[in-house]
């Protein structure tokens, strides 16, 4: 059963990912990062799931965690070229 809760879960599109309310899971270097709020909740959630002792459990961590890679991607760029700027203006 867990498997296939697994599978529906694993087909939720990234935007609903990021609008799922979740109470905020802190880790220690979640002060150096540009990520938003949203998106650093959801990763600190699921991250551990990777470790899991059910293989159903990690493949969907790793589904759904593969499907912001383009998100943190996009911020990664955003937050590159707004250091570039704020360089090339002084």
């Amino acid at each position: 059963m867990l498997r296939e809760l697994g599978a529906a879960v694993s087909l939720c599109p990234s935007p609903h990912l990021l609008t799922v309310s979740l109470p905020p899971r802190l880790v220690a270097d979640d002060n150096n990062t540009s990520l938003p709020e949203t998106v650093q909740t959801v990763v600190n959630h699921l991250g551990p799931l990777l470790a899991a002792d059910d293989r159903s459990v990690r493949l969907t961590a790793y589904k759904l965690l593969s499907k912001l890679i383009p998100e943190l991607a996009r911020r990664s760029v955003d937050t590159v070229r707004c250091a570039l700027s704020s360089l090339s203006v002084q």
